[in-house]
This record gives C-alpha cells, sequence and structure tokens, in this order.
C-alpha cells in the first residue's frame, strides 16, 4: 500500500521591514528544494533577540508582503504574531500552526543563517525543534553550504536530534536594515525591492528621515 502523502508547509517568520527580493528568493529556494506545499510569511509583532521594534507598523508589514508575494499561489501571510501581545516567541507560533493544521502536516520553520548562532538563547528552543525542522537559509558573512555551520555554533547537547536542512541558494546582500538606511537618504531601492513594494513605501512615505 503506498504511503500518504503529507503536506509540508514552511513557516517565514521575520520582521520583514521591509520584505525585499532576498526573501522571496529564499522562500522560493526552499519550497522547490524541500518540497514545500506553501510558504506563509510570519511578520513579528516584536522579536525577542532584537533591541528595537519594527519600524513600519504592522499594518504597513503586512501589506508589503500581500503586494510582494501577490500572484504567487504558494505564498501567503498570517498575521497570528501581530494579533499576540508581546514579544513574538517562535514556539506559540509553532503550536499555534500545529494546531490548527493537524499532526499530519510538516513544519518547516525558515530562517537566515545570520540567526543559527542565537538559537540556544531561543526560547523554548527544544520545543521548536521537536514540532519543525529548521531551514537554514546563508546570508553573507554566514555560509550554510553544508550543515556543518550549525554543529560549529551549537552545543552538542543542543543539537541531538535536531531536524535541520539547508537552503542553498545565492547569499543575498541586501538587508532591511540597508533598504531603510537607502530610504532614509533618498536612494532609490527598485533593484532591492519588488516595483509594488518601492511604491507602496514612496505612498505612505515609510522609512523617509522626514
Amino acid at each position: 500500500m503506498a504511503q500518504a502523502v503529507h503536506e509540508r508547509v514552511g513557516i517565514f517568520g521575520g520582521t520583514f521591514d521591509p520584505i525585499h527580493l532576498g526573501h522571496l528568493r529564499v522562500a522560493e529556494a526552499a519550497r522547490e528544494q524541500h518540497g514545500l506545499g506553501r510558504i506563509v510569511f510570519v511578520p513579528a509583532r516584536r522579536q525577542p533577540m532584537k533591541s528595537s521594534a519594527p519600524v513600519a507598523s504592522g499594518r504597513h508589514r503586512i501589506a508589503m508582503i500581500e503586494l510582494a508575494i501577490d500572484g504567487e499561489r504558494a505564498f501567503s501571510v498570517s498575521d497570528c504574531e501581530l494579533d499576540r501581545p508581546g514579544k513574538s516567541f517562535t514556539i506559540d507560533t509553532i503550536l499555534e500552526f500545529r494546531a490548527g493544521l493537524g499532526p499530519e502536516v510538516e513544519l518547516f520553520f525558515i530562517l537566515g543563517s545570520d540567526s543559527v548562532c542565537d538559537l540556544p538563547n531561543w526560547y523554548d528552543i527544544g520545543r521548536v525543534t521537536d514540532l519543525c525542522t529548521l531551514v537554514i537559509a546563508a546570508r553573507p558573512g554566514w555560509p550554510v553550504d553544508t550543515l556543518d555551520a550549525l554543529e560549529e555554533r551549537l552545543p552538542a547537547e543542543r543539537i541531538a536530534g535536531m531536524k535541520a536542512a539547508a537552503v542553498r541558494c545565492t547569499a543575498d546582500a541586501s538587508s532591511s536594515s540597508e533598504i531603510r538606511r537607502r530610504l532614509a537618504e533618498g536612494t532609490p531601492v527598485d533593484d532591492l525591492v519588488p516595483a509594488a513594494v518601492a511604491a507602496y513605501v514612496a505612498q505612505n512615505k515609510l522609512y523617509s528621515a522626514t
């Protein structure tokens, strides 16, 4: 008897302040390389590992994500962390998805390789890695051609039994902070964000210094 094919869902967490082309390239590579049926972008209300709050409001960040993924049937966005008060802990999001999707769905959590060294400090990281597979995408200066990077940056007891996989795509040098800096200086960002996002930022005067 053939085995049932279970759905695989990717959860892409982050501030997305703003979403940029690098985010979209990572999402598409993760979808293709790991057979993900769909990927849900989950903008954080406030990330625990960041000292400052997002610059743009949750409403604006949701709108920019919706514009960026328009027409991509495999991509969607969830405001579950924005509706949850306080800091956005990954375990709470994973548990919410698990409860909503049921036990048969395989969950994959997408993160950048620059976040790997912070994993030991994540709240309830043991349960996070019990409930989903970490999908790690390369960031400049943090290569992840193999998962050796994970072993180098995490204590052995932390990675025992951890499910992790790499996303192999060109490391993207763009970052949301660099985009915000360029916008504050009045420098165009058309090469870094989707055209619809650039238009939305201009229309709503986001990230400008004035």
